[in-house]
């Protein structure tokens, strides 16, 4: 008998929407209904079958409420609401017949109460199967994309020196939980029966029974589902809902395979740093420093850009620039220091396939806020590279396919803020046979890298 009440509830997520059809498009015709000569006759016929409908949905709903695992206090609301919207239904029929004790009612009662109605009861039904965001989410998700609105904090709090500290479940686990899953499994929208808004609601599990497998983690009901493919009907979370990264489900798997603990800390369970790394909040420092300057002249800007120079801001609404020489081949260091005028405000500079030669680093070490410095393919060796010391915020500095020399990587040490430095050459290596300290070898990106030997690289297929 369950088995076949089972069969006839999950019908009702289709035959609900035949009641919404009807109620519709009852609604559009009767708020037009002088345009049409049959509209009382046909408003009859089709609120007759909108009638039929609304309770063989209520019936099925009724029975998926008992065999599903939903709670009564989740679909309580829902359910009544769906009894009011029969009735209206019921009571705009027989308005409709005419000469009854409810045509003492205004017309308006029943085609306004039949849509507030239906709007609140499939506004609940959908609370029901999508979870309470429903609406909100993909609105959080949009905003973020069109307005650049930032998401919502997760809910971790680690840091490097905090996280060993921290219990794994409720510093850790509970919050990703929290925001990806409780939201279809609380105290009122137990879907499957299953609750995860505490860890005793996990380890209950769901109306099947537990959702992790202690002798066999990975065969766990929770493992399972959240590696699927997202195209999978059990895939969990729901295709419609937000979805656990990568980086989550490789603690929630590393979690379920170490027992699903919910006291031990991060340190005790000596967690590889790796699988925590992702969460780990860290002090963002912007790439370009936080200067308050005012914006060149309009003159000056159009002047640079009469010579062809690319000229643009870091960002909307700040005044550090940035400049492009590439469409002007012939460019040289004379015409460099004719940028006086935005000295303060460049940031980064890009001369590749220009003229300069190596007198560059002395005009370059007079602009005093620039972070990036790019002279690919030009004629440089490096002399006068020691001058670029007094930049404090240089971070990258490029020299790619140039005359650069090995002499000159030595005088790379004394750049105080840099962090990287492109010097890889088609025809040479340039540190070869060059003695170099390892804090200056590591921040030197020089190609010829060897990648490792896979395993499968020996495989013929």
């Amino acid at each position: 008998m369950d088995g076949l009440l089972t069969f006839i509830g999950r019908f009702h997520p289709l035959i609900v929407h035949l009641p919404i059809g009807f109620i519709l498009l009852a609604l559009l015709l009767e708020f037009s209904k002088s345009k049409f000569k049959e509209a009382k006759k046909v408003l009859k016929f089709i609120m007759l079958w909108a009638i039929i409908s609304g309770f063989f949905s209520i019936v099925t709903g009724y029975f998926q409420y008992l065999q599903e695992g939903y709670l009564w206090e989740t679909v309580q609301a829902h359910f009544y609401l769906g009894l009011i919207t029969l009735m209206f239904s019921i009571g705009f029929y027989i308005f409709l017949q005419g000469s009854t004790i409810l045509n003492r009612l205004p017309r308006t009662f029943f085609s306004l109460g039949l849509l507030v109605a239906i709007l609140f009861t499939g506004h609940l039904g959908g609370t029901i199967t999508h979870g309470e965001a429903h609406l909100a989410e993909p609105l959080e998700e949009l905003s973020s994309t069109l307005f650049g609105i930032e998401e919502k904090e997760n809910g971790l709090s680690l840091t490097d020196e905090n996280y060993k500290e921290q219990p794994i479940y409720s510093k850790v686990i509970a919050p990703i939980l929290s925001k990806k899953c409780v939201s279809c499994h609380n105290s009122k929208t137990a879907k499957g029966g299953l609750q995860m808004q505490t860890f005793e609601a996990f380890q209950k599990g769901s109306k099947n029974g537990p959702i992790i497998n202690y002798d066999n983690p990975e065969l766990s009901e929770l493992f399972l589902r959240i590696h699927l493919p997202l195209g999978e009907k059990k895939h969990m979370p729901p295709k419609s809902k937000k979805q656990l990264t990568k980086a989550e489900i490789n603690l929630i798997s590393y979690w379920i395979e170490a027992g699903t603990p919910e006291r031990q800390t991060l340190g005790q369970l000596d967690l590889n740093r790796n699988l925590i790394e992702p969460f780990l909040i860290k002090d963002e420092v912007p790439f370009y420093p936080i200067l308050n300057l005012e914006a060149p002249a309009p003159e000056i800007i159009k002047n640079i850009e009469s010579k062809g120079i690319i000229i643009s801001p870091i960002k909307r609404e700040s005044n550090l620039l940035t400049i492009s020489t590439l469409n002007v081949p012939k460019f040289n260091v004379r015409q460099l220091e004719e940028l006086e005028g935005i000295r303060e405000q460049l940031v980064s500079i890009d001369l590749s396939y220009s003229s300069v030669n190596d007198s560059v680093f002395r005009v370059l070490s007079e602009f005093p806020n620039l972070v990036q410095i790019k002279l690919n393919h030009t004629q440089i060796t490096g002399k006068g590279i020691h001058s670029l010391s007094n930049l404090k915020y240089l971070k990258k500095l490029y020299m790619v396919e140039t005359a650069l020399e090995s002499a000159a990587l030595s005088s790379i040490k004394n750049l105080a803020s840099i962090e990287q430095v492109f010097i890889f050459q088609s025809d040479r290596n340039l540190i070869e046979g060059v003695e170099l300290s390892p804090d200056l070898q590591s921040i030197l990106e020089y190609g010829n890298s060897i990648l490792p030997k896979l395993p499968t690289d020996d495989l013929v297929y």
